[in-house]
């Protein structure tokens, strides 16, 4: 492949990484700052649990009108939206007292909700082929991000206050926007860089790939998945979704995974918000000790979506025994919690690793199975709007049932349930017939 082209795809990859960077760390900053954000505003522990809802109950509220936008204005304008708003967000969020905190946090996740829509899109229109690696790459970024968030936040918090701690993650936000609107140009569908900005070999190098990927994309069934540049042509086959519907074949599996991707979202916001103070309480942790510890669900979950290409390349893994080794990680934290939490590190670490897979197996199946970039959009606004709805209750019910029992026996308890209930259905969905079937 011609140098130059590879440059290219380096930088396609970080402004993605450091986009995918920056995607839910303003979520975990919380945990490890809970007590002195309560302390400085009032707010109870159920309130509290709000603040990590919020942004959650707008993944799924927004999504919807976040798939509008991104399609009416093309997925490297929209980021940018993301960007300014998760900046104005964090600032009020900081420094708006307990009304700030409320409405910065709304801000947050509308912001958020644009990235969770355009990363799935992004990767149907720009790396095709390359479906499991690259939604694993842009997974293990957001874990990336969230573990500095948890392991920096209480430190920081301490030195400069919490407010502070928390705006300053904008640092590195700036440097992710100025790098993606480098790279990904609003006025452009695509990169930067087009087939004709290679001269003379280099462009007809390029030209091929692209003609090398279309002709991969038409084919129903491929290993790839058909994933087409374009909307599906006049005469398309039957079965094959046409505009904005969604195939029969992939209905099924479409609402069997947002009932998974809801579970394990609850399962995830409740576990990141509260597992520090889990450990104040049960080991008696420092904060900033709690939320170095807490940061090892964040550390292992980048290895998960990591994992799950490397199973697939090496051993032909197919989704359903992917999705079998992800559910089984997934169910030992809580449980393991309950049972032995003096094994707390073992716990968190297959915890993280299945949180950060989970995402990678479920989305990896939807992008395969799409016929087109719009089933692909319309699958995945569906799966997080409903699926991201339910899960905002987590964290409030979490808090309200820790401070009704006064333990955290029955609130594992709860996310032991959500976590097994997950498994079934994530089961379901692979299990149901689509277009692009992969070996189990």
């Amino acid at each position: 492949m011609p140098r130059r082209i590879s440059r290219t795809a380096a930088l396609a990859l970080l402004a993605v990484g450091l986009m995918s960077l920056n995607s839910r760390a303003p979520i975990v900053q919380l945990g490890p700052v809970l007590n002195d954000i309560q302390a400085s505003t009032g707010l109870g522990s159920a309130v509290v649990g709000l603040l990590a809802s919020i942004p959650v109950l707008c993944f799924g509220l927004v999504t919807p009108a976040a798939a509008w936008l991104t399609g009416r204005i093309g997925i490297n304008h929209a980021v940018l939206y993301f960007f300014g708003g998760l900046a104005a967000g964090v600032l009020v969020r900081s420094y708006g007292g307990a009304p700030g905190a409320l409405v910065g946090t709304v801000v947050i996740g509308v912001a958020m909700t644009i990235v969770n829509v355009a990363t799935p899109l992004l990767v149907g229109r720009d790396f095709p082929l390359r479906a499991a690696l690259m939604t694993g790459v842009t997974t293990a970024a957001v874990n990336v991000g969230t573990t500095l968030a948890s392991a920096l936040a209480a430190p920081l918090a301490g030195a400069i206050g919490w407010q502070a701690s928390l705006a300053s993650w904008l640092g590195l936000t700036a440097i992710a926007a100025g790098a993606w609107l480098f790279v990904f140009p609003p006025a452009k569908d695509g990169p930067r860089w087009s087939d004709a900005d290679f001269p003379g070999r280099s462009a007809r190098a390029a030209a091929r790939r692209r003609a090398e990927l279309t002709a991969a994309q038409a084919q129903p069934g491929t290993e790839t998945g058909a994933l087409p540049l374009l909307a599906p042509a006049r005469g398309t086959p039957a079965g094959v979704s046409r505009g904005n519907t969604v195939s029969p074949a992939n209905r099924r599996m479409m609402w069997l995974f947002t009932a998974t991707f809801a579970l394990h979202n609850v399962g995830y916001y409740a576990m990141t918000l509260w597992l520090p103070t889990y450990l104040v309480d049960t080991q008696g942790m420092t904060p900033s000790e709690a939320g170095l510890g807490a940061s090892l669900l964040q550390v292992f979950a980048i290895a998960g979506p990591l994992l799950i290409p490397a199973l697939i390349h090496l051993f032909g893994w197919g989704p359903m025994k992917l999705f079998a080794l992800v559910s089984v990680c997934w169910v030992v934290l809580p449980a393991g919690l309950l049972l032995a939490p003096g094994a707390w590190i073992a716990w968190a670490v297959l915890g993280g690793i299945a949180q950060g897979g989970t995402f990678t197996v479920v989305f990896t199946v939807v992008i395969n199975r799409a016929r087109s970039l719009a089933e692909n959009r319309r699958m995945t606004a569906l799966i997080q709007s409903v699926g991201y709805a339910i899960a905002s209750t987590g964290p409030i019910v979490i808090g309200g049932l820790h401070d009704a029992a006064g333990n955290w026996a029955a609130p594992l308890a709860l996310v032991l349930g959500a976590l097994v209930l997950m498994a079934f259905t994530g089961f379901l969905a692979i299990r149901s017939h689509g277009p692009s079937r992969q070996r189990s």
